[in-house]
Formats: structure tokens, sequence, C-alpha cells
């Protein structure tokens, strides 16, 4: 008898999305799809701004380092621009990345990929 009453109780619990933890449950609403990923065109957008905020801060930092040097600093320059580089990536990255979970989290609330 115990057991006809755990496969009925495991019966209802499937065709519902119901979490059980400790004493308590929750009732999930059912979800079309869990993740839209942003369209193509706005990914390839965001790499290429981070491409360019790479080429920036390199760019930046060998003419930093090259305005303050008199002779003969092409290895430190070198160096400023790929640090500057890698800095200006990661902070275009940050934004992009920020900005793309921003959009979908939009479309998925507005429900539809309406673009």
């Amino acid at each position: 008898m115990i057991a006809m009453q755990e496969n009925n109780e495991n019966e209802e619990s499937d065709d519902k999305s119901v979490i059980k933890f400790g004493g308590n449950s929750v009732e999930l609403p059912s979800a079309d799809h869990l993740f839209s990923s942003p369209s193509r065109p706005i990914q390839v957008f965001s790499f290429v701004a981070i491409l360019i905020g790479g080429l920036c801060g390199g760019l930046i930092g060998y003419a930093f380092t090259d305005l303050q040097c008199s002779e003969g600093c092409s290895d430190l320059a070198g160096i400023s621009a790929i640090i500057g580089s890698l800095i200006g990536a990661g902070g275009v990255g940050v934004v992009s990345v920020l900005v793309l979970r921003a959009v979908t989290e939009w479309r998925t609330k507005n429900g539809g990929d309406s673009k």
C-alpha cells in the first residue's frame, strides 16, 4: 500500500514541474525554451567591437610610451602596446557580454525573438 502511494506521487510529479527540497515543494511554470541566444549579427558586431577596442588600446599604449621616451624604447613601447591591447579588449569584452545578456533577457521577457 505504501509503495503504491509512492508510485502515484511519482506519476503526479512527472506531469507537473515540481521541485521538492526538504519538506517543501515548489511548482515551477513550464518553459518553452530556457535560453535564446542573441542573433548572429549581434554576436559578430560584438566580436568586431572587441577587436577595435583592443586595437585602440594598443595604439594608445604605444603612443603613450613613445611620447615619453626619447631614444630607442621600441621594446618598452611594444610591451605597452600589448598591455594596452589587453586592457582595451578586456574592457570592451566585459561591456559587450553585459549588453548581450541584457538583449537576451529583454527578448525573453517580451516573449519572442522579434527582431
